[in-house]
């Protein structure tokens, strides 16, 4: 993988781990259920450390992460209180957050699958994965990571659903 499919990569990471952390700091006060509220805190934590991670790989390359854009974080703002405006029970915002997640790792499969080798594919079996082995590229092993963190987080809020 070449430096600026790496740099691509780190930025996709880094932004996605930023919407995803945004999108917590945004259903939070909205949150009744305590553990459900912990829950959400874990992952904003995690959400946080992934992009300091992306950040510094990016910085190791010369290149400054990009925040996101004005009119995402708009848009974030405009569907979490519209999605939320009418019903605040756990097991929707869990919903909600399900359904980020899932884009996350759509999203971060995709841009791995376009620049990675299929040696780096995440989309392959997980047996497959552990017989691959660790990625040696930290851009894809980060990304990796993340999604691994992602389908973590699904699996933890389908407890909230009803």
């Amino acid at each position: 993988m070449e430096m600026t499919n790496e740099c691509a990569l780190l930025q996709e990471i880094y932004q996605g781990a930023a919407m995803g952390g945004e999108s917590i700091r945004l259903l939070l006060p909205k949150v009744k259920n305590a553990r459900f509220r912990s829950d959400l805190q874990t992952q904003e934590r995690q959400y946080r450390d992934t992009a300091a991670q992306a950040e510094e790989q990016l910085k190791e390359r010369g290149e400054c992460p990009r925040e996101l854009p004005r009119d995402r974080q708009a848009m974030l703002w405009l569907g979490v209180q519209g999605k939320t405006l009418l019903n605040q029970e756990t097991s929707h915002l869990a919903r909600l957050m399900i359904e980020g997640s899932n884009m996350g790792i759509v999203t971060l499969t995709g841009v791995l699958n376009s620049f990675g080798s299929s040696q780096d594919n995440p989309a392959q079996s997980q047996t497959e994965a552990q017989l691959a082995g660790e990625a040696k590229n930290p851009a894809v092993r980060l990304a990796r990571e993340t999604i691994r963190h992602e389908r973590d987080n699904i699996d933890r809020l389908k407890v909230y659903l009803q």
